[in-house]
């Protein structure tokens, strides 16, 4: 069990109190989320933009928590010479226009109005000498871009099975409202609340079996939050979990990140750009500090990059440098492994 805790301690924290992102409710938007896919459905996008204009003023106006997240984010963009110009709140509303507009992107292509015609993929040979080894990974993901368009590789790839790793115990209503537009999919969902040994052995499985474990690097565990790794992130040293990294070093298997954003290049299609991390390599005990601050700083670097090329396309609304790193056990029930329907 000890293999999975972080290496070192991390640095002081601020004395100012924070929220952490599992705490923050869904401020009861699952009604206008069900008016705004009916007129995706019978409207098309025209009408869906349309709508959806009052719908995001709405939000950025009501939740001040979000907004102010949204700007301090922006202000951060301004310090390090990413985005020039223009009203800040004017920012601000364009950053919650591209979430809303990713929400829709993520109905559309369960649903399969998104293809693989529609996105670019970069570096798309990783994932076929994986095919072609018959080996399986550990993707990084992040809350930048749009994952979900992922999917439409299933169409070139019917061979890539998921499981994919969520937290769901802030969002049911929200996942709830998902599952009814989009009924059942072939992608395992994974609830967890902190990667345990036994999450540990069970994902291991998975991977021998050439299957893709799907995990997000730029969320801190809810139950152990103090369970991270720190990284110059934008400016700043931020918590990354250190989860993801001591996983795949544990389990020797390869490490992949996977970036998918909406590009203006692109005339609005979706770029999916896939990069190595690690590819399984075999280290000691003594090795395995230095070894995952490696791999979070490369993480960091590589998300950074993403961040700069399209800066409202990060979609975490909270202080991502200012988390908390006491437990939520409190306020979020530690959540056993939910076996999927495969098992």
């Amino acid at each position: 069990m000890t293999d999975l805790q972080p290496p070192a301690a991390p640095p002081p924290r601020p004395e100012t109190p924070a929220t952490h992102w599992a705490q923050i409710s869904e401020a009861g938007v699952i009604g206008g989320m069900r008016f705004m896919f009916a007129c995706f459905k019978f409207g098309g996008r025209p009408l869906f933009r349309i709508m959806l204009f009052p719908a995001i003023l709405y939000y950025f106006l009501a939740h001040r928590r979000a907004r102010h997240a949204s700007l301090d984010w922006l202000r951060r963009l301004r310090a390090q010479g990413v985005l020039r110009g223009s009203w800040l709140y004017w920012l601000g509303f364009r950053h919650f226009w591209q979430f809303g507009m990713a929400i829709i992107d993520k109905l559309a292509v369960w649903k399969g109005d998104i293809t693989i015609d529609d996105v670019e993929v970069e570096d798309g040979q990783i994932v076929r000498q994986l095919f072609a080894e018959g080996r399986g990974a550990v993707l990084i993901v992040s809350h930048h871009g749009n994952f979900e368009i992922c999917r439409c590789l299933s169409a070139r790839h019917p061979q890539m099975r998921l499981t994919v790793m969520v937290h769901t115990a802030n969002a049911q209503k929200f996942n709830r409202f998902f599952r009814e537009q989009i009924g059942d999919t072939h992608t395992d969902l994974l609830q967890v609340s902190e990667i345990t040994p036994a999450t540990a052995m069970l994902l291991s499985e998975r991977v021998e079996r050439g299957e893709f474990v799907v995990i997000a690097g730029d969320r801190v565990p809810v139950n152990s939050p103090g369970n991270s790794l720190y990284a110059d992130f934008m400016g700043e040293r931020a918590p990354f979990p250190a989860g993801p990294f001591t996983l795949a070093a544990i389990l020797r298997v390869p490490l992949v990140t996977v970036f998918c954003a909406r590009d203006p290049q692109l005339q609005g299609r979706y770029r999916i750009r896939f990069e190595w991390l690690s590819q399984a390599t075999q280290i000691t005990r003594k090795q395995r500090p230095q070894y995952l601050q490696q791999l979070v700083d490369d993480y960091a670097r590589q998300l950074e990059a993403q961040c700069r090329r399209h800066p409202l396309q990060w979609f975490n609304f909270f202080d991502f440098w200012r988390q908390p790193t006491a437990p939520l056990t409190p306020d979020i029930p530690a959540v056993a492994v939910t076996p999927s329907k495969q098992d």
